[in-house]
């Protein structure tokens, strides 16, 4: 499935290791006992603030689907109503007296 796809292109991928090990560092102090607690609550700080900002990107997708899902349907009625015009231009010009030359 896609959400598996997804998943494993992230868990694979060295950028994603490279960026922790060089960024979650400089904010454990040298003097702490525990460092790899500390680096693994400062990971787990990081995912769960940026679950909030994507939670609000997944919102901000839905709600942006629906208007373009409302637009589309507008869309699709102006469009039916441009046709009818059309035809009845084009109805009006075969059964008119005097035809543009």
């Amino acid at each position: 499935s896609i959400f598996f796809q997804g998943f494993w292109t992230n868990a694979l991928n060295p950028k994603v290791a490279l960026f922790f090990l060089a960024f979650v560092p400089q904010f454990i102090a040298p003097g702490t006992p525990n460092k790899p607690l500390a680096f693994l609550l400062l990971g787990l700080l990081f995912n769960f603030n940026g679950l909030w900002v994507n939670i609000g990107w997944a919102l901000a997708a839905a709600w942006l689907a629906r208007r373009v899902g409302a637009v589309q349907r507008s869309m699709q009625r102006l469009e039916r109503i441009a046709g009818l015009m059309f035809i009845g231009f084009g109805l009006k010009l075969a059964f008119s007296d005097h035809p543009a030359i």
